[in-house]
């Protein structure tokens, strides 16, 4: 018994280790995008579903020992494709970046990760074989307590203190390890080759419901994952993609299952009231909370009533799990659901709707099934639950129509949701913005006297334009990552070149057809669709005068663009002569200081300028660090290592404000 446990606790920790390094491992190649998250879930719960099911074919088709020979050979094969994941990761084909991160992941660690998911169903199996009646369904709940050991280990443990290559060759120890446990329980298995439960050709006695519920099983299943990416999406859209904030959510998930899976202590009469807590909870976050506060009160709030609601969900999933003998069956079907539930958040949704309108569509499901849930308990219902239910729809309607208010255009792709919004400005007239998320990315007014003013994070005030409009240049040759608006266009001269770097196809639509900063320039103005990084690494020295870097401001925080090796490339193409420019501005982190290390370790003197918002330009707040190559301040305080960010090594949770 203390040998199946083990196995079963070590492979849930290997497991939900490697879940947060691959992704971060893969989250720069794909341009620090918040759905290389969504994706990888629905990787890692596919995945899951296929461990499910290769323990369930095992279990009804093969004697004992024939399960432990071919379990065996499986930890074979997968101890021999360890290598591969350490293998450096590419971009693939970037017209799917969903296709090519599902590619990437089966690449490096498909056989180990099969191994792993199939653990705790095999497990259970044969500890239900071999000790009957000892409460096979724990050994879920410790599976589900080992991987929040896990999740809690990887941002605050190992991503502060070690580089991706030092936690790569731990995990790799691990699953050696893990993979030791399995073989000695397939040793174990063969040896004492236990009976079949059921025998060849005699019916199965079963209980009275213990088969009649797989739908429920799949809903259910389907609902707490929804919820869990929709949550997990909604938080990296307003903070940032990194990988605190995909295991909050995810450890979260995980508590509800020890919950209710470890004894038998979830009643209805409870669980629905701290569902609806729950779910009243996050529409409130939703529709009220400011996005400065999304990182302390936001992260607290939708974590509580995510673990409200997901107690409720699993705490009904529990109630209606079969006896020990069926265990394999309804966890491939739990296994099912929640791979669809990903599935549509990732890959689905981002086809149906314009918006992100995933976490209301959920609520409102969660919602309508705890009023579900307290009509069947009651002949006439609840006042209350009915009340609470009415709110949490509202609410989520409400959210619809607050995204088409003041609607121009709106779109979504891989790389998120974006709107252009018109409403009348501060300083008279109208005032046209490209939004994601909460995240302002640039605006233009819509009158043709003030039309070429750049605006908000780019008023002449700021560092970047008391950069570009300096005076007594002759033509430069300005290189730009990210687009936004168009905005810094407006800086141009003529005989200039603005060289436009633009990893969203969208981004670069909706500034061709919404905004005229481009069409209003004088210089002419190129635009290279990719990920900026992986372009100016493979192109020719571009001898740029000013190389503005404006990839920082809010939701998706591609690290891969504030790295050391990222700058050797800037510095590169920037003339001797030339100045670096980043934009910092951000609501949750404090990137100046990481800017300001880098700059020192290149030997370069760099300074930060911060403005303050300008009601009359339609501004706001702006921080700018600007460098070049002269020789950096021999009074600078000494470098702190961890801010010295590499593609190897780097931590968001040191610059969180």
């Amino acid at each position: 018994m203390y040998l199946l446990a083990a196995g079963v606790v070590g492979s849930a920790f290997c497991l939900f280790l490697v879940q947060p390094m691959m992704a971060k491992r893969l989250l720069p190649v794909f341009g620090g995008s918040a759905s290389v998250w969504a994706v990888c879930l629905v990787f890692y719960q596919a995945m899951l579903l296929a461990g499910y099911l290769y323990s369930h074919g095992l279990a009804r088709r093969l004697p004992s020992r024939g399960q432990a020979a071919v379990h065996a050979l499986l930890c074979v094969l997968a101890l021999a494709a360890l290598p591969g994941v350490s293998a450096a990761p590419s971009a693939g084909a970037l017209d799917s970046p969903a296709a090519g991160i599902v590619l990437q992941l089966v690449a490096a660690i498909g056989l180990p990760y099969l191994l792993l998911s199939s653990t705790s169903p095999l497990m259970q199996h044969w500890h239900a074989r071999l000790f009957p009646n000892k409460g096979a369904y724990r050994l879920f709940a410790w599976s589900n307590l080992s991987c929040v050991v896990a999740l809690l280990a990887f941002p605050f443990w190992l991503e502060p203190r070690y580089g991706w290559s030092a936690i790569a060759l731990l995990w790799k120890w691990l699953f050696a390890g893990a993979a030791a446990v399995h073989l000695l329980a397939a040793a174990l298995v063969w040896r004492a080759n236990p009976p079949r439960i059921e025998r060849a050709g005699e019916p199965e006695a079963e209980e009275e419901g213990a088969r009649q519920q797989p739908a429920m099983w799949l809903y259910l299943a389907f609902l707490g994952s929804g919820l869990l990416v929709s949550v997990t999406d909604h938080l990296c859209l307003i903070v940032a993609p990194f990988p605190l904030l995909w295991v909050v959510p995810l450890l979260i998930y995980l508590l509800s299952f020890v919950v209710v899976f470890e004894s038998d202590r979830y009643r209805r009469a409870w669980g629905v009231p701290v569902g609806f807590a729950g779910l009243l909870a996050m529409a409130w976050g939703m529709s009220y909370l400011e996005p400065t506060r999304m990182m302390g009160v936001g992260v607290a709030l939708f974590s509580a009533g995510l673990f409200a609601v997901c107690v409720m969900v699993h705490g009904e999933l529990a109630e209606r799990r079969p006896p020990e003998r069926h265990l394999t069956g309804f966890y491939i079907l739990m296994a099912a659901g929640g791979a669809l539930g990903s599935v549509f958040v990732a890959l689905i949704a981002p086809v149906l709707f314009r918006h992100t309108l995933e976490l209301p569509l959920f609520l409102t499901l969660a919602a309508m099934t705890a009023l579900f849930l307290v009509y069947r308990r009651t002949r006439w219902g609840d006042a209350p639950a009915a009340a609470a239910a009415v709110l949490v729809v509202a609410a989520s309607g409400a959210q619809w129509l607050v995204l088409e208010s003041n609607l121009v255009s709106a779109d979504r792709n891989f790389y998120g949701a974006l709107r252009v919004v018109e409403k009348p400005a501060q300083a008279g007239g109208r005032l046209r913005t490209i939004v994601h998320g909460s995240v302002n990315h640039g605006s233009q007014y819509m009158d043709e006297e003030r039309r070429r003013t750049p605006l908000t994070y780019y008023t002449p005030g700021t560092g970047v334009g008391m950069l570009l409009s300096r005076e007594g240049t002759g033509p430069r040759r300005i290189g730009l990552v990210g687009l936004g608006a168009g905005a810094l266009a407006a800086y141009a001269r003529e005989g200039d070149v603005f060289r436009f770097y633009e990893i969203n196809p969208l981004v670069v639509r909706m500034a061709t057809t919404n905004f005229t900063y481009l069409a209003d320039s004088p210089a002419r103005s190129e635009l290279v669709l990719g990920d900026a990084r992986l372009v100016l690494a493979r192109e020719p020295d571009q001898q740029f005068d000013a190389l503005v870097v404006d990839a920082f401001t809010g939701d998706s925080v591609p690290v891969h663009l504030l790295t050391r090796e990222a700058m050797q490339i800037y510095a590169r193409h920037v003339k001797p002569n030339g100045v670096l420019a980043l934009h910092l501005s951000n609501l949750h982190l404090d990137l100046t200081r990481v800017a300001l290390a880098l700059g020192r370790d290149l030997g370069w003197r760099a300074a930060a300028l911060s403005t303050p918002p300008q009601a009359e330009l339609d501004s706001v707040g702006a921080v700018w660090v600007l460098m070049d190559r002269k020789h950096e301040d021999e009074q600078a305080p000494p470098r702190d290592p961890r801010l010295l960010w590499t593609d190897d090594y780097s931590s968001l949770l040191t610059v969180l404000k």
